[in-house]
C-alpha cells in the first residue's frame, strides 16, 4: 500500500498523472505527508522496485512492473494483455 501511495504521489508531483501540475524542481526535495522522505526518495524507491510509471488498466494503481514484453500489476495481478 505504501508503494502504491508512493507511485501516485510521484505521478502527481511530476505532472504525469494527467493533472498538468508539478514538475521536477524545488518542490521535489520537500518531505511528503510528514513521512520525512522526499518525493525524490520515494521516486527512487519506486524505480528500484521496478515500477514503470503507467497505471493498471484494471485497478488504476501505478504498480505495473515489467513481465517479459508486457506489464503486470503488483496490486491486482492483471497484465497488459500478453498472458
Amino acid at each position: 500500500v505504501e508503494v502504491r501511495e508512493t507511485i501516485e504521489t510521484t505521478m502527481r508531483a511530476t505532472g504525469t498523472d494527467g493533472s498538468g501540475g508539478g514538475g521536477i524542481g524545488a518542490s521535489s526535495a520537500k518531505a511528503v505527508g510528514g513521512s520525512g522522505r522526499t518525493v525524490m526518495d520515494r521516486r527512487a524507491e519506486a524505480k528500484l522496485r521496478g515500477y514503470e510509471g503507467a497505471n493498471c488498466p484494471e485497478c488504476q494503481n501505478f504498480t505495473l512492473v515489467r513481465n517479459g514484453t508486457c506489464l503486470k500489476c503488483d496490486t491486482c495481478g492483471s497484465t497488459t494483455g500478453c498472458s
